[in-house]
């Protein structure tokens, strides 16, 4: 996740980037009132391959993804299928996120127009302020190689009461769980990394996860043990067995509705879920380091 910045300094909210085994999912999400008037993506297997003009500032109008949003939305999702990218595994994309974003007032007029650009690395060092950044390919069994350390994807697994991702009707191709239906109780789960196809025999257990449901109230409470520590989390707690996007349900995690990055290899992360009835499933993952 990497902010998107609205005239060069104001945090108007961020761009995710995650995978599975055939798609690439690239999602806009504002914030501060802050609404996507247009969007524009290209994604590339070198920063030669984004179009450029000779000076080397990005050509908008020439990027492959672009979409005016009319009326304006707070969030829109880019899904770009793997064979029109033809990633290697672990191979890194350059991801160049653009937006028109607007603001306006109680009584509906506009009040603020910008562009904005996903944080990254600058594409030339004077005048214009467009930005690129990278997204590492994770494949399935969750290797990958981010930030110079290796990361492994993590699910927990709820033993009796995980359902696989893959035999779940919807053609999913990222592996994981969905663990329930669960009523109130106390319940703690194992959290393996990198069991490619559901298969725990490839894993690693790395820790454990706690859950605390009682009321209308679920805390939950990550747990990972030395040398792992968690980069981000991605959850998920709701009556359907899975998460929704635009009315399809997702195993993205960039998708799942709470979401807590930057987290510099933490041994604890913790949710508290409000709003809660009857049975509920939950789908917890983690990017995990020490690998």
């Amino acid at each position: 996740m990497v902010t998107l910045f609205a005239g060069q300094t104001i945090d108007s909210g961020n761009v995710t980037v995650t995978n599975d085994d055939a798609f690439l999912y690239v999602t806009f999400l504002t914030a501060q009132g802050w609404l996507l008037s247009e969007t524009h993506l290209h994604v590339a297997d070198s920063l030669a391959g984004i179009p450029q003009t000779k000076k080397g500032n990005p050509k908008v109008g020439n990027f492959d993804y672009k979409t005016t949003h009319d009326p304006e939305v707070t969030e829109y999702t880019y899904v770009i299928a793997k064979a029109d990218l033809s990633p290697d595994d672990n191979s890194s994309l350059v991801i160049a996120a653009h937006a028109v974003v607007v603001k306006y007032d109680a009584a509906g007029n506009q009040i603020a127009n910008e562009t904005g650009w996903a944080d990254g690395d600058r594409f030339v060092d004077r005048g214009s302020w467009s930005t690129y950044f990278m997204h590492t390919w994770q494949t399935c069994d969750g290797s990958g190689d981010e930030g110079g350390s290796k990361t492994e994807t993590a699910f927990a697994f709820g033993g009796e009461v995980a359902t696989c991702f893959l035999d779940i009707d919807g053609d999913f191709n990222r592996c994981g769980w969905t663990n329930g239906p669960l009523g109130p109780g106390v319940y703690e789960f194992d959290i393996y990394a990198g069991a490619g196809r559901c298969d725990l025999s490839k894993g690693t257990l790395v820790g454990t996860l706690s859950v605390d449901y009682e009321g209308s109230t679920a805390t939950v409470t990550y747990d990972v043990v030395a040398p792992y520590g968690l980069t981000e989390t991605h959850l998920y707690i709701g009556n359907d067995i899975l998460p929704s996007k635009n009315g399809d349900f997702t195993v993205a995690p960039g998708q799942y509705p709470t979401i807590h990055d930057e987290l510099a290899s933490a041994s604890s992360d913790s949710y508290t879920i409000g709003g809660l009835s009857g049975n509920i499933y939950l789908v917890a993952h983690a990017t995990v380091d020490g690998f």
